[in-house]
């Protein structure tokens, strides 16, 4: 099954966070050769008190040609029931220069969208930082 098949959202079976069924395993990953292992990085932001979950997370990678961003790949977690992978932000990417200024314009394309908690609302300006200094240490600036 493709990753991004694999998570689910609530619905109907909030007990269930994948699509794995019954007696089904994971017992291999294909991983496609990319041009994005040089310039990728993650990111946990996680409260003090706690080692195991994030408050945000970020997974970003680029290919980059000169100083032209060929491709990008935004994956957020701790923002929603699953991973979420933000196609606004790697749209905002694709075909501009690599800068600290492209970045924030990504990260708000991220989450124009979100539509947050009344407990979580810090999320959405904790992830948009946490997407800039993500994407910061895998183009190297930072």
């Amino acid at each position: 099954m493709p990753v991004s098949d694999f998570h689910r959202l609530p619905g109907d079976t909030p007990q269930r966070d994948n699509n794995l069924e019954h007696g089904e395993l994971i017992v291999a990953l294909e991983l496609p050769k990319s041009n994005f292992a040089k310039n990728s990085y993650y990111l946990k932001v996680r409260d003090r008190a706690s080692y195991a979950f994030a408050l945000v997370a970020i997974a970003a990678a680029l290919e980059i040609e000169g100083n032209t961003i060929k491709q990008a790949r935004v994956v957020l977690g701790g923002v929603a029931h699953k991973p979420w992978r933000s196609q606004e932000a790697e749209a905002a990417l694709a075909g501009k220069p690599v800068s600290e200024e492209n970045f924030r314009s990504a990260a708000e394309a991220a989450l124009t969208n979100a539509k947050p908690l009344a407990h979580n609302a810090f999320k959405v300006e904790l992830a948009k930082r946490a997407i800039v200094r993500a994407l910061m240490r895998a183009s190297k600036l930072a």
